[in-house]
């Protein structure tokens, strides 16, 4: 299914442009009611790119999702990535806005935001060298081709809650790419893997090239952005998988580097019709009137 599937399961009156333009200014203050930051530096926030580096989205589930990515940067690299996007409430007259969130940082994240709904990681995203991938440019325009070249061995799929399988692809062009980051790597691209379902990012893939005892070297780490089963492969090898258990649950991992959850139903101009309070036992929608 294309854009025109998700057009006839809009409004008539609303094209899917016209949607994310009105949903925009929406997602931007959601994000920005976060403040991270690693743990060493708590008190310094990290810095989040209002202008997302993504926007994408999916006519196979809920009734047409829509959203955009955020980023917030430590010293110019990724740190934090936030997607923000939603749906159509199925009783209210508006849409579900949902956070979908993931640590990239090595360091532990600390987070804080108003409201109910909190994300606590409790470690940051590991990175493991990949041995044969031979030796990092010095300059960063071959980089870049080298990153691209390493980012098109990992394939995989996706397994929905009904087990269907659903390929995953490589989005042609990084998310974003960090040639010039203050500390931590050389250079790197943030990459993603998308489905044949539809647009949104369902995996994370970070290629970097660090230097260790004066040579340079490279490692990625994948990092799950869906609440299906996922696998990923390298040149026929498995290196990650996400597979649901009791405490790899669909709406966070063991260590909640990844979380997602809705956290409000809103109008199209930003009215909050009601909130979703995250409890021990479950979510509770609570209209606006009761809260």
């Amino acid at each position: 299914m294309g854009i025109l599937a998700l057009l006839l399961m809009l409004p008539a009156d609303e094209p899917v442009d016209s949607l994310s333009k009105k949903m925009l200014p929406i997602y931007v203050r959601e994000a920005e009611d976060y403040k991270i930051a690693v743990e060493s530096a708590s008190d310094k926030p990290l810095a989040l790119k209002k202008e997302p580096i993504f926007e994408w989205s999916n006519p196979t589930r809920g009734l047409g999702q829509q959203g955009s990515v955020f980023l917030w940067l430590r010293d110019g690299r990724p740190a934090a990535l936030g997607c923000i996007f939603s749906e159509q409430d199925m009783k209210l007259p508006g849409r579900q806005i949902v956070h979908e969130l993931h640590a990239l940082d090595p360091e532990k994240l600390v987070v804080t935001r108003s409201g109910d709904n909190q994300w606590k990681p409790k470690t940051g995203l590991v990175r493991a060298e990949l041995a044969d991938a031979g030796t990092p440019a010095t300059t960063p325009g071959p980089r870049s081709v080298q990153m691209r070249r390493l980012a098109q061995e990992f394939t995989g799929h996706s397994l929905d809650w009904g087990h269907k399988r659903w390929e995953l692809r490589l989005l042609p062009s990084p998310l974003y790419r960090y040639p010039e980051a203050k500390t931590g790597v050389v250079d790197g691209a943030l990459f993603a893997l998308v489905s044949n379902a539809g647009t949104d990012p369902e995996v994370l893939l970070l290629i970097e090239a660090r230097e260790r005892a004066g040579k340079l070297h490279w490692e990625y780490a994948c990092g799950r952005f869906s609440d299906w089963e996922l696998h990923v492969q390298r040149k026929d090898k498995e290196l990650f998988s996400s597979i649901p258990s009791e405490t790899n649950t669909g709406a966070h991992d063991p260590n909640y580097t990844y979380q997602i959850y809705m956290d409000k139903i809103v109008t199209l101009d930003g009215k909050v019709l009601a909130w979703n309070r995250l409890t021990p036992g479950g979510s509770k929608i609570v209209p606006v009137e009761e809260k």
